[in-house]
């Protein structure tokens, strides 16, 4: 049986129709793909991986920060520290006493200290380490990332490293027993003191020859922390994988601040010095948690002037505005003389207004910006830090 012949217009016609399908398609995929690389809309182009090169973004991190609550042997808060690294390359960072006796209104609680701001050592009995947490927190106005909580045995591994700490004492430290008696527990002078005394050390309170507690506790932080990083700061630490173990190496590696916290007032009764709290934060944390995520705009924040110099104060003004810091990175040219927030939603406009006063620059609506964040701000050559 034979097979019928195709007519010759099938047999060479559907072969070239075929080819010349095939040809459009992949003309129509190269021109596409060459539009999209060119386009402006959104400035997307090419990845731009120096971070100092026009055009570079990138999404940033928060800052790494655990919240260190001490109790004594029989359960009571001693000492609140909040330990926050610069970043994660080991270039140092912050460590800030809180005093146990600081009152805080914590909103939404039901036992009181709604109503009545409780210290910080009353939050502990009640809610335990998350209750200091949460009462932290709202002082601060910034989360952190975790939060541990220190016993005596547990101080004793994490100092023992480094044991005994030498501090600087400017009078006897005495208890005093239930009878009257007494006895010298840390004598005036440089003293030794022992990973097992740390607990003992920071518990006592009281002014001696001019210094309270909270000075003590961070002459001890200080001189703790320059003997972690003598050498290398890994072997001056146990061998435990603990988030904080691995934050206290990365603070220890550089350069370390104890700073003296903006506490007011008797130590029994201690009040908060706003401005200095807040410009303590913000050197604090490069790139705070939010304490309520959502609530703030999203800013990102890029350097219009190729002059890096500025970075740390841009930063830094951009945060005192209230806002939350997503994106960092460059302008796509360099040479910006105006700094000025952009907004690409109307109902950000106001945002735009207070964030553009508080750092001293210009407003400007732009429809095709990015929308991953709800402002971006460019920083030109006008800008000045401190306003």
């Amino acid at each position: 049986m034979t097979r019928p012949t195709l007519p010759p217009a099938w047999r060479w016609g559907f072969p070239a129709f075929a080819l010349v399908v095939v040809g459009w398609a992949a003309h129509l995929l190269v021109s596409g793909l060459g539009t999209v690389l060119d386009t402006r809309r959104g400035e997307t182009r090419e990845a731009v991986t120096d971070p100092r090169a026009p055009g570079f973004e990138a999404f940033v991190e928060q800052t790494w920060s655990i919240l260190l609550a001490t109790e004594d042997s029989d359960g009571e808060l001693v000492q609140v520290a909040v330990v926050a690294a610069s970043d994660r390359g080991g270039s140092g960072g912050t460590v800030l006493l809180v005093p146990g006796e600081l009152p805080v209104r914590v909103d939404g609680r039901s036992d009181g200290c709604s109503e009545a701001a409780c210290d910080l050592a009353t939050h502990h009995r009640v809610d335990g380490l998350a209750g200091v947490r949460r009462a932290v927190a709202t002082v601060l106005d910034v989360e952190v990332t975790g939060a541990t909580l220190l016993t005596p045995d547990r101080w004793s591994s994490l100092a023992g490293a480094v044991d005994p700490v030498a501090v600087d004492l400017p009078g006897d430290l005495v208890n005093t027993a239930d009878d009257g008696t007494s006895v010298v527990r840390f004598p005036a002078g440089t003293t030794p003191i022992l990973a097992a005394e740390v607990v003992d050390f920071f518990a006592h309170v009281g002014v001696v020859g001019g210094a309270d507690h909270m000075d003590r506790q961070r002459d001890w932080w200080r001189a703790w922390l320059e003997s972690v990083g003598s050498g290398d700061p890994s072997g001056n630490l146990p061998v435990l994988d603990l988030d904080v173990v691995h934050l206290l190496e990365t603070v220890a590696g550089g350069r370390v601040r104890v700073p003296a916290g903006p506490w007011m007032g008797a130590a029994d009764g201690p009040t908060v010095d706003r401005a200095r709290l807040t410009d303590l934060v913000v050197a604090m944390f490069p790139v705070p948690i939010p304490r309520a995520p959502g609530l703030r705009p999203t800013v990102r924040l890029l350097n219009g002037t190729g002059d890096h110099s500025t970075d740390v104060a841009a930063r830094e003004a951009v945060l005192r505005a209230g806002v939350e810091l997503v994106v960092v990175g460059n302008y796509r040219t360099e040479g910006a003389i105006q700094t000025r927030v952009l907004y690409r939603d109307p109902a950000h406009l106001g945002d735009a207004e207070v964030l553009a006063a508080t750092i001293g620059g210009g407003v400007l609506f732009d429809e095709l910006l990015s929308p991953v964040t709800d402002l971006t701000v460019v920083i030109g050559s006008d800008f000045r830090p401190g306003g």
